[in-house]
């Protein structure tokens, strides 16, 4: 199936004047390769041609290009050359001081020369801070933001797209387009907007000439471009984008996902590993999903205030006959029983290095294995395997524990489970919340973490039946004293600060 002429004319209708023209050029980037940690997208004057044909073709005799989106006449149509003409002459024009066309998006696409001749084109460290928002990133003007309509440009990119039966064709459509031109939620949410659009198919692709009808009535002026600018302060975007991607300013390998960074540990054969960061952040989630609660090879062992070496390793107690003698702690029972994965939660609050006692060296690689068995208090040989994994978390927060000391810390490798703004939308879009609802508690979470690094599992309880009520109610009740518990009478003005944007989010008419 495809879609058919109607459908067409009314995405390109809703297309018009959503973008500032040189939205091409990021599409064109897109299209060939132009993401976070991929190598850079490298431009001479004919090689972006396949993507513009791709992006932008529309059954012209002199193979000149259509651009939906723009907002004049002059903009809807690129010539035949336009790889040169405008996409290697735009980024060229970039890439020199002061020479700019009408937009100037390099604080967040970096252009250097390439060794081969051409241009080398990347995101920079801070991207996409700036996509989406004001003319230099891609709105027809500042204080507004890109607003193209993402069923409309999905239909357009999808014109000649064989759509298989028995699917939605508007959702077949939009994850295509997605995944081809490899955009992120990031991306997607700074540059389109969610508006209904009726997608009726036919059984026959349409021809090159029925496509060009459609475009050349724009061209033309027989069909009038409506401009639609939406308005957006910085600020406001910011703040969107601060509930979408943590700690922007950070290199992007910091912000890398932490499950991540314990993968590549263990899969490098790590058999050590701390798990730190305020509650809620994930990290006793991450282990269940490494390994289930339940599995027979896995011991959890939950470190309580106050323990010492007897608590967990082994100690003298006395029998119910008054008889004192060696009792074992859980520790060295899942080492003697065979456990392969132990898990040591919270082990902050103890003194763990001490608890640990003479068996503390045996935790790292080097000393583990029955060459390096100790002599425990009790007289007996012991050693810790080579393929048992020791995780230990640790919560940054709780002001009321201890610190983990340097020793234990150089002992282990160390991945941060800090608040991140995209495991909370992962968590909210798996929980079913709806779009609207999800975005306004991303920016309130953004809000919060400006001034107290509160664990994206405080929102797990929204799900597919919340509202704006139940969820300035959920702040009421399970946020707010959390963060009025941190902040105290001393830094009331920061809570009241974080009331009046759930007010402004959730309650406001």
């Amino acid at each position: 199936m495809y879609i058919d002429r109607l459908t067409l004319y009314h995405a390109v209708q809703q297309l018009s004047g959503t973008a500032g023209h040189l939205l091409k050029i990021w599409f064109v980037l897109k299209q060939m390769g132009f993401q976070t940690g991929a190598p850079p997208v490298r431009i001479d004057t004919a090689n972006s041609t396949e993507s513009l044909r791709r992006l932008f073709s529309f059954g012209a005799a002199d193979g000149s290009f259509f651009v939906p989106f723009a907002h004049t006449s002059r903009y809807l149509t690129m010539k035949h050359d336009a790889s040169r003409s405008i996409v290697q002459t735009t980024i060229q024009r970039w890439a020199s001081s002061g020479s700019v066309v009408s937009c100037d998006p390099t604080n967040f696409i970096e252009i250097t020369p390439s060794p081969n001749g051409g241009l080398l084109v990347e995101p920079a460290r801070d991207y996409p801070l700036g996509l989406g928002v004001d003319e230099s990133g891609f709105a027809l003007t500042d204080g507004s933001r890109v607003a193209l309509p993402l069923i409309a440009f999905s239909v357009w990119y999808g014109r000649e797209v064989d759509i298989p039966a028995g699917v939605d064709a508007g959702t077949y459509l939009t994850q295509n387009m997605l995944e081809e031109l490899g955009i992120d939620d990031t991306e997607r949410e700074l540059i389109f907007v969610d508006r209904p659009l009726a997608v009726s198919t036919q059984s026959t692709a349409l021809s090159a000439s029925e496509i060009f009808t459609v475009c050349d009535d724009f061209i033309n002026g027989n069909e009038s471009i409506t401009v639609e600018v939406v308005p957006e302060s910085y600020d406001d975007y910011v703040r969107k984008l601060n509930g979408m991607v943590t700690d922007i300013n950070m290199p992007v390998w910091l912000r890398a996902a932490p499950a991540d960074d314990v993968n590549e540990l263990i899969s490098a054969g790590a058999k050590a590993i701390l798990l730190f960061g305020p509650p809620r952040t994930g990290k006793t989630r991450y282990i269940d999903q490494m390994v289930e609660r339940t599995d027979p090879r896995r011991a959890t062992i939950q470190i309580h205030e106050g323990w010492g070496y007897d608590n967990l390793v082994q100690g003298l107690k006395p029998d119910q006959n008054g008889t004192w003698d060696w009792c074992d702690g859980p520790l060295k029972k899942a080492i003697e029983g065979g456990k392969k994965f132990i898990v040591l939660e919270e082990v902050n609050r103890t003194q763990i290095t001490q608890s640990l006692g003479e068996i503390f060296s045996l935790i790292e690689d080097q000393y583990r294995g029955a060459e390096n068995a100790i002599t425990l208090r009790d007289g007996d040989e012991f050693f810790i395997p080579e393929d048992v994994t020791f995780i230990m978390t640790m919560n940054t927060v709780d002001k009321s524990t201890e610190e983990v000391d340097d020793a234990l810390m150089g002992r282990m490798a160390a991945v941060e489970f800090p608040p991140r703004a995209e495991d909370l939308t992962a968590m909210l879009n798996a929980n079913g919340l709806a779009e609207g609802e999800r975005r306004k508690v991303a920016q309130l979470y953004a809000g919060i973490l400006e001034i107290y690094p509160l664990g994206h599992g405080y929102f797990a309880a929204l799900d597919s039946g919340a509202t704006s009520q139940s969820i300035l109610r959920h702040y009421k009740t399970r946020i707010r004293p959390v963060l009025y518990n941190f902040l105290g009478d001393l830094k009331i003005s920061d809570l009241h600060k974080i009331d009046n944007l759930a007010d402004q989010l959730f309650a406001s008419k």
